[in-house]
């Protein structure tokens, strides 16, 4: 049996495993780096798959995260198209598809997640959308294009034609149906709630929000998670709870993602829903760390595991793990952050939203020119989390106020009024 070992191995090509590659070469320029990457390309920024990739078809050597040649030159070997099927920590050894083992002083696991499927009637007709990577955004986009030359007329509009049904209420299915929008196409947003980004937004940023998807043509259903998906052959029709069918081209659902923990079946690596470590990025097991989408950090900050599954999360923590990996004792420390664009309104999200006991709103919420705060309060009154809808020029005091955690008991009202410094607010 083919037999290597090597310093440093991480398994996964995403945003966590590049991060992690490049933090230990600035740190160890001798000790020899290997990135497995189950995709049979190098690592490509996936966030952009749900925007400007799905929308301008743009290829995939315009996503990469690192030119051709950085690899050669910073010494990192990488692998694509290979997957990582078995791990032993007490040899401190993993095992590949074609059964070459390769023994690691120090690993990491940046495996990522999968879509979770739908699991109702239907979800197995051809038609049905999900993404996770470029192929799938591929196909995706084929099927936008195919619908807008061949699809179903618009109801709302005389002109083009191709009707949609997005499946899900957070963020992906939300980008989703504005990229499917502008690609021409008309969208329903079936909700599972009462309004999107259930999961992190209040009412007051989730009803803002439905209020500006529908100003630009998104019809966003509330309560109307599909019961059933039919057609003849292919997707034809998703069905609501009130039994209204409505007409598709296709379907795509984001109902969440799972994280890939394969390889620790037989490992005493602990885990719940995601692969648990410490601040530093180290799991139970002696020499391995795990980062990314399926890992969940104890952040000291909240005081307990979360899960970070976002683009820029991920790039944060694996390179810390990957500082971590080459010798530095470096504690998690920063404000978990994502944003997004949505027709022209920049979003900022900072903090944890499980805390959350009562939200209060800086600013206006109205769906034109909006320009507000929603800020998540726990049951004594420290700030949990932000949600900034523009906002862009105090986006750096909103962090610093979710990383302090900073008590507003009795000053309620001076939180809540726009022409109060937030700098101050400490």
């Amino acid at each position: 049996m083919n037999k290597l070992h090597v310093k440093y191995l991480i398994v996964g090509g995403g945003a966590a495993g590049s991060a992690a590659a490049e933090a230990i070469r600035l740190l160890d320029r001798q000790g020899d780096v290997w990135l497995i990457a189950q995709e049979s390309t190098r690592p490509y920024r996936r966030e952009t798959l749900s925007r400007e990739a799905l929308r301008q078809h743009l290829p995939r050597a315009a996503l990469f995260i690192h030119q051709p040649g950085w690899y050669a030159e910073n010494r990192i070997e990488l692998s694509t198209g290979r997957r990582a099927v078995q791990l032993d920590t007490s040899r401190h050894c993993v095992i590949l598809d074609d059964a070459q083992e390769i023994t690691y002083d120090k690993l990491l696991l940046a495996t990522g997640s999968s879509p979770r499927h739908l699991v109702i009637q239907g979800h197995d007709l051809p038609g049905l959308h999900y993404l996770r990577n470029y192929e799938d955004m591929e196909r995706l986009h084929h099927a936008a294009e195919k619908a807008r030359a061949e699809g179903h007329r618009h109801l709302r509009t005389e002109a083009g034609r191709g009707r949609v049904a997005v499946i899900g209420s957070g963020l992906l299915a939300v980008e989703l149906a504005a990229s499917l929008t502008q690609m021409g196409l008309e969208i329903d947003l079936l909700l599972k709630g009462e309004h999107p980004w259930t999961k992190f937004a209040g009412p007051s940023a989730g009803k803002w929000l439905a209020r500006h998807l529908e100003q630009h043509g998104i019809a966003v259903r509330a309560q109307s998670a599909p019961i059933r998906i039919e057609g003849d052959g292919r997707v034809q029709r998703v069905v609501l709870p009130t039994q209204e069918a409505l007409l598709c081209d296709f379907a795509v659902a984001a109902v969440g993602a799972v994280a890939n923990r394969e390889l620790l079946r037989g490992t005493p690596i602990a885990a719940e829903r995601a692969i648990l470590t410490d601040p530093c990025c180290r799991t139970n097991a002696e020499d391995v760390y795990a980062a990314g989408d399926c890992a969940a950090i104890f952040d000291p900050i909240f005081n307990k595991y979360r899960a970070l599954d976002h683009f820029e999360c991920a790039k944060t923590v694996g390179a810390l793990a990957g500082r971590n990996m080459a010798g530095l004792h470096e504690v998690y420390a920063d404000v978990n952050h994502f944003g997004t664009e949505l027709f022209g309104v920049k979003i900022s999200v900072w903090g944890e939203a499980r805390h959350v006991h009562h939200r209060l709103v800086r600013g206006l919420a109205g769906a034109d020119g909006a320009d507000f705060v929603e800020f998540g309060l726990t049951g004594d009154n420290r700030i949990s989390q932000a949600i900034a809808i523009n906002h862009a020029d105090q986006h750096a005091a909103l962090a610093d106020l979710v990383r302090r955690r900073v008590d507003m008991a009795g000053r309620e009202e001076v939180l809540k009024d726009p022409g109060a410094g937030i700098e101050g607010l400490g």
